[in-house]
């Protein structure tokens, strides 16, 4: 797995998790790592690792491989993550800075399938940002202002109000007052 992170002025940055895989997991003691990208207080790969068991069981069924717990590898720090333009994990984004914040491109692209299908993922984020408000907001009742309906809208574009407002004034700027991008 390739973590590559796009920074602000330029600069780009890989990192590779190659090195912590064997190329014969048969042959050796391990049969399957895994590994989690989580962002917490910055960006974290946790690594995981399941061992091969020596031969059959008993009864001759098949071994289990259990999983061991790895390591954590603190990879970005908070401040270099507030530096990060994109995150990338093998080639897709998955973070996306919009405005002051990172969003969560994933989040945005599973609720944009979820409500209004597969083709509207090729669509501007900008284009895919209105179009899940709106749908949303309508989602959520004819009011559209209940208590928290705000912060869960939010949180399903995987994005915070601060990024909403900068790509939502940035749309308006772009495409005038037209009610579809």
């Amino acid at each position: 797995m390739k973590v590559t992170v796009h920074y602000e002025g330029g600069s780009v940055e890989t990192f590779d998790t190659n090195a912590l895989t064997t190329t014969s997991p048969l042959g050796m003691g391990n049969a399957l790592t895994d590994f989690r990208v989580a962002m917490g207080d910055g960006l974290w790969v946790e690594v995981s690792w399941y061992r091969v068991p020596q031969g059959p069981t008993e009864d001759g069924a098949l071994p289990l491989a259990q999983r061991s717990p790895g390591c954590r590898i603190h990879v970005l720090s908070e401040g270099e993550v507030e530096q990060a333009r994109s995150i990338e994990i093998d080639g897709r984004v998955q973070w996306l800075r919009i405005g002051p914040d990172l969003c969560d491109v994933s989040q945005l692209d599973e609720t944009t399938d979820l409500l209004c299908g597969l083709s509207k993922g090729s669509s501007s984020m900008a284009t895919r940002v209105a179009n899940m408000h709106d749908t949303l907001m309508r989602a959520l009742g004819p009011d559209g202002s209940h208590e928290g309906d705000e912060r869960r809208m939010y949180a399903m574009l995987g994005m915070t109000e601060a990024s909403y407002e900068f790509v939502s004034a940035l749309a308006a700027n772009v495409y005038g007052d037209e009610d579809s991008f």
